[in-house]
């Protein structure tokens, strides 16, 4: 049975959600652009799901409400599918079950349910620009091969159509993507079986490309002597760029706070809490909130303080950084472009820095992630403190991030811990 209600949440302002709820499995649908008026905490009765009299246009929100809900009410009563299932077939008008489906149709359908998942602050959840990468590639592959693309059903796809695909990118594109291709292919397939268009068994032995499960980035890290280096830099010393000390401070924080360059992004002052007398950031990481249990606590040193006090006074909306607004998100024409645009800037600044350090790699926003999870591991901070202040597992700090090879402190121990 799935249990539907409204739910308000949120820390600033009034933001309203219609919850979803079956078996463990919760979604969520924001439902404020539906709603008139400037309305407060204060005017949202959640136990009787509607607004009080007095809230500003009452009587017409609580009708769009309950407008709103009546469908997926009317579907809830007899739906014995999942819930992702529930609500692709409120959603899909035009993807109802009737008939094979085109895979023009699934991409078009999996783009425009990832387009409905965000975050609170109104930007896209993820991505689905990947989607249509595949696409672009499939009509490519379909032309070389005089297919009509917008005719291929997803039942046409199977293991030989998928292995001339792969053949092809590596002959055509020297390989380039395949990798990527092969997963989101992969998983356009899948998200097709859960809506019982597509059976996956029928390419399970097919030639898939995976990427190796190792990083080969673990081991691009700064060393104890660059870091200071770095942190040390003057305003003279940074290569000449209006932004260098916005892109100095930013790294700076990612290297304390060993945060994901998006995250560290998105950060506001909403997300701080006071836990047992110290100021904490606390969040959940964008990429997988949904997935993630106990949220990241990020405890706030002086140094971090310091580059929040400075850039306090031209940083808009509650965001740490001058980077992301209200207005920046109103008006960006792709999923998180101020977020992709800022980080193509500053790993292309990050490039004279690694001139300025001496690295023997290219210096990306990643690497002071990578050295922030090495460093505090090498320092004998617990790895599952380490996971959990990241974001991550402890599988992923030794398989992606912890560089063993440049954990110097550790090396010493070992040279010194054994004397026949």
């Amino acid at each position: 049975m799935i249990y539907i209600n409204y739910q308000s949440y949120g820390t600033s302002g009034f933001s309203l959600r219609l919850r979803f709820y079956q078996d463990g499995e919760t979604k969520f649908l924001a439902v404020n652009k539906l709603l008139k008026g400037k309305l407060l905490k204060k005017h949202w009765n959640q136990r009787k799901q509607c607004f009080i009299p007095s809230a500003p246009y009452s009587e017409e929100n609580n009708a769009i409400l309950v407008e709103y809900k009546q469908r997926y009410d009317r579907m809830a009563i007899e739906w014995t599918g999942s819930l992702y299932g529930f609500l692709a077939a409120v959603h899909a008008d035009n993807f109802g079950n009737d008939g094979p489906k085109t895979v023009a149709q699934v991409i078009e359908f999996i783009i425009t349910e990832l387009k409905r998942r965000t975050h609170a602050d109104g930007s896209v959840k993820g991505s689905y620009e990947g989607y249509a990468k595949l696409e672009g590639r499939l009509k490519e592959f379909c032309e070389h091969e005089k297919i009509e693309y917008d005719k291929l059903l997803i039942t046409d796809i199977n293991s030989v159509f998928i292995n001339n695909v792969m053949d092809w990118i590596v002959k055509e594109r020297q390989g380039k993507g395949h990798v990527y291709i092969s997963a989101m292919l992969h998983a356009t397939l899948a998200k097709a079986e859960k809506q019982g268009w597509f059976d996956m068994s029928t390419v399970k032995n097919c030639r898939w490309r995976g990427k190796n499960k190792s990083s080969v980035q673990k081991y691009h890290t700064l060393s104890t002597e660059q870091c200071r280096k770095f942190v040390s830099l003057t305003k003279g010393e940074l290569p000449h760029n209006p932004n260098s000390e916005l892109y100095h401070d930013f790294c700076i924080f990612i290297l304390y706070t060993g945060q994901s360059p998006c995250d560290a992004i998105a950060l506001r002052y909403s997300d701080i809490k006071n836990i047992g007398g110290v100021d904490h950031f606390v969040f959940k990481r964008r990429k997988i909130s949904e997935k993630q249990a106990i949220p990241c606590a990020v405890p706030i040193n002086d140094r971090m303080k310091e580059i929040m006090d400075r850039w306090k006074s031209v940083s808009k909306d509650g965001y740490i950084f001058p980077i992301r607004s209200k207005r920046k998100l109103a008006t960006q024409k792709t999923s998180n472009g101020d977020i992709k645009h800022f980080i193509s800037l500053l790993n292309h600044w990050l490039k004279k820095i690694g001139d300025i350090l001496e690295c023997d790699f290219s210096l990306h926003t990643y690497t002071f992630r990578h050295t922030a999870i090495t460093n505090y591991i090498s320092k004998g901070v617990p790895v599952l403190y380490v996971a959990n202040l990241m974001g991550t597992s402890v599988k992923n700090c030794e398989s992606i991030y912890y560089n063993n090879q440049g954990d110097v402190a550790s090396r010493n121990k070992v040279l010194n811990a054994i004397q026949f």
